[in-house]
């Protein structure tokens, strides 16, 4: 990923596993925090390999566009995989990006130190209000972009946003 065209999505993943020969086992932090939290909102996973959750969130008055320029945008990406789950924050220029696998760790950089910050899965709307406190932000849950190859889910991803 370069600064220049930072977008985090299920693109990544799927890229590094093929380079690397294989996917994650279900046994790490991050695909079982992945699983609780499918579980949770009752979905079902229809028998993929892989499903994925892709939500994009912004704090104007529009949803946000698939492509941006992470430099001037602020948004918050939450992907989850069924391998693994991260967040995505940029704002003012800086952004961060920390995914949970086996463990949470820095992907490419993490300006605003969110790593230290990074709670289980089923606890991530602290850090998504700690942001916004922090940034003086309000991310609109209600216009978040919701990518998923799971039928039938954005409804039930929808709703656990807006309690967040």
């Amino acid at each position: 990923m370069s600064p220049t065209n930072a977008r985090p999505t299920g693109q990544w993943w799927v890229a590094e596993q093929a380079a690397s020969g294989g996917g994650a086992p279900l046994s790490t932090v991050g695909s079982q925090g992945a699983l609780t939290w499918l579980s949770a909102r009752r979905l079902a996973n229809p028998g993929l390999l892989r499903w994925q959750v892709e939500i994009a969130m912004g704090t104007g008055e529009e949803p946000v566009p698939a492509e941006f320029d992470e430099t001037a945008a602020t948004r918050l990406h939450l992907a989850i995989y069924s391998e693994e789950w991260g967040v995505f924050f940029c704002h003012g220029g800086r952004w961060s990006w920390i995914r949970v696998t086996d463990l949470a760790f820095v992907h490419t950089r993490d300006d605003f130190a969110l790593l230290t910050w990074v709670p289980p899965l089923d606890q991530v709307s602290t850090l998504l209000r700690r942001i916004e406190r922090d940034h003086v932000l309000r991310f609109r849950r209600d216009l978040a972009s919701i990518q998923t190859n799971l039928p039938n889910a954005e409804p039930a991803v929808r709703n656990w946003l807006q309690g967040l």
